[in-house]
């Protein structure tokens, strides 16, 4: 990038380089990559690694970056948020603790009160936890609706069992 264009890298660069590797499970060169990098890492660069662990079930590096996330960045809620999404729950206490997931209420409100195979729009403060994403898809494919979830992050659009967002987020 630098040699051909004359551009040379920022953190944002760095991140999505992090992002891709996490994206093919390439976990340990991600990671090799971060601890190259010629500035401190931040947290996009901390979380896209956190996200790429998640998917890819390796919780012990996911802990390591977490703890250097929290390190530069402690105050933003949804970091929290996906690294929970990272442990596995016992699923009578996950049943506890999801009976009360907003989006999955509001959505259940709007399948209610709506016509049929409308739309349904959803905006929310915090990340989506993996859970509730599962759930949305299912509920969209059953329903036969398109259910458009905004959290924190981004728009995930629902529709006939997936998401935009291909389950990476």
């Amino acid at each position: 990038m630098q040699e051909n264009f004359g551009i040379k890298p920022i953190l944002k660069h760095y991140g999505c380089m992090v992002d891709l590797y996490g994206r093919a499970g390439l976990l340990d060169v991600a990671f090799e990559f971060i601890k190259s990098m010629p500035m401190k890492p931040d947290g996009s660069i901390w979380g896209a690694l956190i996200s790429a662990c998640r998917i890819h079930r390796n919780v012990e590096l996911g802990k390591y970056a977490s703890d250097r996330l929290f390190e530069v960045d402690s105050e933003n809620v949804g970091y929290y948020v996906l690294l929970s999404n990272m442990y596995d729950v016992e699923d009578d206490e996950k049943e506890h603790i999801l009976m009360s997931h907003s989006e999955r209420l509001a959505i259940a409100y709007g399948i209610i009160s709506t016509p049929p195979k409308s739309s349904l729009r959803i905006f929310k403060n915090l990340r989506v936890c993996g859970d509730c994403h599962s759930a949305i898809k299912c509920i969209s494919d059953i329903t036969g609706r398109e259910i458009v979830v905004r959290d924190s992050n981004r728009f995930h659009h629902f529709k006939d069992g997936s998401c935009s967002c291909g389950d990476y987020w």
